[in-house]
């Protein structure tokens, strides 16, 4: 841990110099200048995750519905924030949960052609401000990056609970565009911390640590980050040796969620010190 402390504060320190003297440099700035308050509700009946497969029985998905034929979605066909959904996720059960459309209807297992096909000719046809790809949808996001040259790629993206690394594909994680993000829940047993601190470091996007949202939960989130989220260095909790990571295991062990859950405090402690110290420097510039 203190290497990895000293890597950053190098990083951190490297850069002081194209700060100008901003003392709001390394403080956490909103998504598209967007702060979301703590909901009420955080961790939803495991029921109710369609990505945590053996979480528990699945609840009868809504009749599947093309969302370019639901008629909500007809005073939204461009602009807004479109979700790539979980494993076997519908558009409706997306725009239920996240209070935002579905591109489509999500198969589940290993991603299918004709889903990477469907998510590139839907980014293009509705042209989102902003993509949610969420659990499995984030491979379904990267196959696609990779595999559909005809999908714009300036559509900033929201990586929420990635499960990139859970044998859904073998694409690997793009970089991602400008104004791109990486959320996870503190409380998440599905996809590891570490997994997702890989996914920020490899797309080049900020980490957040949404505090008290489970795997499922953080769906009620809306894919905002909570004013009370936390910003982590990517790169320093992705090479943490004392991380725990059950690789393509479905869910990891309460131990390990456990000490998972005082590294990520650990991580916080030290970035918010770093910061400190930073901001200390710029003042006395």
């Amino acid at each position: 841990m203190k290497k990895l402390l000293e890597s950053r504060l190098r990083n951190l320190v490297r850069n002081i110099t194209e700060a100008e003297g901003d003392l709001d440099f390394y403080r956490p700035t909103p998504v598209m200048g967007r702060v979301r308050k703590r909901p009420g509700r955080r961790n939803a009946p495991a029921s109710h995750d369609p990505s945590a497969a053996g979480a528990g029985q699945v609840e009868p998905a809504p009749e599947p519905l093309d969302p370019m034929d639901d008629p909500e979605n007809l005073e939204v066909k461009t602009g807004g924030e479109w979700g790539v959904p979980g494993q076997e996720q519908t558009a409706a059960a997306f725009r239920q949960r996240f209070g935002k459309p579905g591109l489509y209807n999500a198969d589940g297992g290993k991603v299918k052609k004709w889903e990477t096909e469907k998510v590139a000719a839907r980014t293009n046809q509705v042209q989102p401000d902003r993509l949610i790809a969420y659990s499995r949808g984030a491979a379904v996001y990267n196959q696609t990056r990779r595999d559909e040259p005809s999908m714009s790629k300036d559509v900033p993206v929201t990586y929420l609970a990635p499960s990139s690394y859970r044998r859904w594909s073998d694409a690997p994680v793009p970089r991602a565009p400008s104004g791109s993000v990486t959320i996870i829940g503190d409380d998440d047993k599905i996809v590891p911390f570490k997994q997702a601190c890989q996914n920020a470091a490899e797309a080049g996007t900020r980490l957040y640590i949404q505090p008290g949202y489970s795997h499922t939960g953080i769906m009620y989130s809306g894919g905002d980050i909570d004013q009370d989220a936390f910003e982590v260095d990517a790169v320093s909790c992705s090479i943490d040796p004392d991380l725990p990571d059950w690789g393509h295991a479905q869910r990891g062990s309460q131990e390990q969620h456990e000490e998972q859950q005082n590294q990520i405090k650990q991580h916080v402690k030290n970035e918010a010190a770093i910061r400190s110290l930073v901001r200390e420097i710029l003042k006395g510039r």
